[in-house]
């Protein structure tokens, strides 16, 4: 009987747990992608700076016309660069300035009193709800590399100085790793956190940072429906809706219509046009690209003039 029982036993627990098996490699991809999403998809924990800056009075020749936007990608140390920073030339791709670059550039900034607005104040100014001094200058930084927490944030801080990071949601790193230059990592919820007092955050799209086989950017090539819930995930995880950076600077109408549906304010291209001035189409602002050919002497006529 004891040995019946115990056969019993066994063929039932057996047929149960091949019956798992069955049920697991039948959902392999839901369960295993759910649980990347689960922890990929975590909102970041910052407070959005809504607060306006009061820069008044200031008397009609003191009050910024045009605001130049400036447009960065990665700050890598001269020391750091190696061959992954460079094309099969040698010449630094267009991506990377310096950190030694970058420094000169914030100190011109700063010793000629100029003004970074926040994400808040630059909107406000663009709707003509806020003044803000002639020498204003709006950062922004595309794609969200750790190095920009690495090394611009300290420069950035150490004058008080505001940006936006337009990050790609999806390639937020997971788990906090230490900054490998000749890695092209991403920000780690730790860094989003900890670099709020100076970065505000806003879309760059959650994992539609790509091109197709045909070298077309997602946000073109792929369908109504697809877009928009890229667009809906990644401005959920930031919290905030207010503004977005086209990958590539690649859109188009049906780009446009999505952006208006899901409530972005302004929107930033990668071609200069000039600085921004209120009356621009407020989805297609023009940025001012600063490579690493920007001289000094460039930079300044990029934030001075026209």
């Amino acid at each position: 009987m004891k040995k019946a029982f115990n056969y019993i036993f066994t063929t039932v627990f057996l047929l149960h747990f091949a019956f798992l098996g069955v049920i697991f490699a039948l959902n392999y991809e839901t369960i295993v992608h759910s649980k990347v999403a689960f922890s990929m998809d975590k909102k970041i924990k910052v407070e959005q700076d809504d607060e306006l800056r009061d820069f008044g009075p200031l008397k009609e020749n003191e009050k910024a016309e045009k605001v130049p936007v400036l447009m960065y990608h990665r700050i890598i140390a001269d020391e750091d660069l190696t061959s992954v920073h460079r094309d099969e030339n040698g010449k630094i791709y267009d991506t990377i300035v310096t950190v030694n670059q970058f420094k000169e550039q914030m100190k011109f900034l700063h010793d000629n009193n100029f003004t970074t607005l926040t994400l808040k104040e630059f909107e406000a100014f663009m709707d003509k709800k806020l003044d803000v001094p002639e020498k204003s200058v709006y950062i922004t930084f595309d794609d969200g590399f750790k190095d920009n927490y690495a090394n611009a944030y300290p420069v950035l801080n150490e004058y008080g100085f505001k940006a936006t990071i337009f990050l790609i949601t999806g390639n937020i790193d997971k788990k906090p790793r230490d900054y490998d230059p000749s890695d092209a990592q991403y920000l780690s919820h730790e860094d989003i956190t900890k670099g709020s007092n100076v970065f505000n955050y806003a879309s760059h799209t959650h994992k539609f940072h790509e091109k197709d086989e045909n070298n077309e950017a997602f946000l073109v090539s792929k369908d109504k429906k697809s877009i928009t819930k890229d667009l809906e995930k990644s401005i959920k995880i930031i919290g905030d809706n207010t503004a977005f950076a086209y990958p590539f600077g690649a859109y188009d109408d049906e780009t446009l219509d999505i952006l208006k549906q899901q409530g972005v304010k302004i929107a930033f291209t990668v071609i200069d046009k000039g600085m921004a001035h209120p009356s621009d189409d407020f989805l297609q602002i023009p940025r001012r690209g600063i490579y690493p050919s920007t001289t000094i002497d460039i930079f300044k006529n990029l934030v001075t003039y026209d």
